[in-house]
C-alpha cells in the first residue's frame, strides 16, 4: 500500500505542477491583454486629440487600432481556453490529492490494524504462558 500512496503522491505533484503551468499561462495572457488594451486606449486618446502630426498618420493609427483589436480578440479567446485548462488542472489536482489522502488513510488503518493484531497476539501469548504455570511455582 505504501507504494500506491507514493505513486499517488507523485501523480498529485505532477497535477499541481500542471496547474502551476496553466496558472502562469493565464497570468501571461492576462498581462498581454492588459498591454494591448493600454496600447489601444493610448491610440484612441491620440485620435481623440488631433494634432497636426497625428492628422498625417490618422489612417495608420486607425489601422493599428484594428490590428490591436484583432490581436486582443485572439488573446481573449486564448485566455478563455487557458482559464478552462487551468480549472480542469485544478480539479485534477484536487482529485489526485483526495486519492492520495484516501490511500494514506487506508495505509494508516492497515498499519493500525496490524499493530492491534500484534498486541492481541502478544496478550494471548502472555495469557497462554500464565495458564501453563503451576500454582506452586508463583
Amino acid at each position: 500500500m505504501a507504494r500506491t500512496a507514493k505513486k499517488l503522491k507523485r501523480l498529485a505533484d505532477v497535477f499541481h505542477d500542471l496547474e502551476t503551468v496553466e496558472r502562469a499561462r493565464v497570468g501571461a495572457l492576462t498581462r498581454e491583454m492588459n498591454g494591448l488594451r493600454e496600447a489601444r486606449d493610448d491610440l484612441f486618446r491620440s485620435l481623440e486629440n488631433p494634432s497636426p502630426v497625428n492628422a498625417l498618420f490618422t489612417a495608420l493609427l486607425s489601422s493599428r487600432v484594428v490590428r490591436i483589436e484583432r490581436q486582443l480578440k485572439r488573446v481573449s479567446l486564448e485566455h478563455e481556453v487557458a482559464l478552462k485548462r487551468y480549472a480542469e488542472a485544478a480539479a485534477r489536482g484536487r482529485s489526485a490529492d483526495q486519492l492520495f489522502r484516501d490511500a494514506r488513510a487506508e495505509e494508516d488503518r492497515k498499519s493500525e490494524q496490524a499493530d492491534l493484531e500484534s498486541l492481541l497476539e502478544f496478550q494471548q501469548g502472555n495469557a497462554a504462558q500464565g495458564r501453563g504455570k503451576s500454582a506452586g511455582s508463583s
